[in-house]
């Protein structure tokens, strides 16, 4: 797993860097809202009222920019918006490629359980994969997935994670890192006594059977 540095966390804005997150518009080349992009919408942000924010197009994508920025991709309140943007939630029983054969909580959940396996063995901890809170996904250039999982430590409390995982430029899925969501202690002792072995295979990328890569 690539280290808990401070770029791990914050959002680049590079356009040059693989990993940039910027949001842009998701609409046609020739700037048409279809039915099919009206209905997604809808889903996404809710059926629009008189009491519904009325932003112009720059100042949604400014907006949406600045709550990435601001939660690093994970918390984003997409009911303001009326835009698509190529950064958007899961609809975690469906699918978001036609190559995953399973629901996005299937396939995010297994992401997460592989970033707790290897945030065990970083931090020295034995939590356990709980469920899948939600997930934000960026298109670009591949995907990032900002995976907002709970995980129960060894004396049943749950807590709240937050995991990146890029697959950019199809190349193989990379853990780029997995945390407590901030604000939160782990308070269980028994953790910091349970000595957890170092698993064989490479935590920098995923190698265990099942997990799909190249996702285009």
């Amino acid at each position: 797993m690539a280290s808990s540095s401070r770029i791990d966390y914050e959002i680049i804005s590079d356009p040059l860097n693989p990993r940039c997150v910027v949001a842009c518009f998701n609409y046609s080349i020739f700037g048409e809202v279809t039915e099919e992009d009206k209905l997604l919408l809808e889903r996404i942000r809710g059926k629009e009222d008189d009491t519904s924010p009325k932003y112009t197009d720059q100042e949604e994508r400014n907006l949406i920019n600045k709550q990435i920025r601001k939660s690093q991709g994970f918390d984003v309140d997409f009911s303001k918006f009326r835009c698509l943007f190529d950064f958007y939630p899961s609809f975690l029983d469906e699918c978001h490629s036609t190559l995953i054969t399973e629901t996005d909580r299937q396939f995010f959940g297994r992401l997460a359980q592989d970033s707790i396996a290897d945030y065990n063995v970083r931090e020295g901890t034995s939590f356990e994969f709980v469920e899948v809170e939600k997930a934000n996904l960026y298109r670009n250039k591949g995907y990032i997935y900002f995976i907002t999982f709970v995980a129960k430590d060894s004396c049943d409390k749950t807590k709240v994670f937050q995991a990146k995982v890029c697959n950019v430029f199809c190349r193989e899925i990379e853990h780029s890192f997995c945390r407590l969501k901030p604000g939160q202690k782990e308070e269980c002792d028994e953790d910091s006594k349970r000595v957890v072995k170092k698993p064989k295979y490479n935590t920098r990328s995923n190698k265990r059977l099942g997990v799909i890569t190249n996702v285009s």
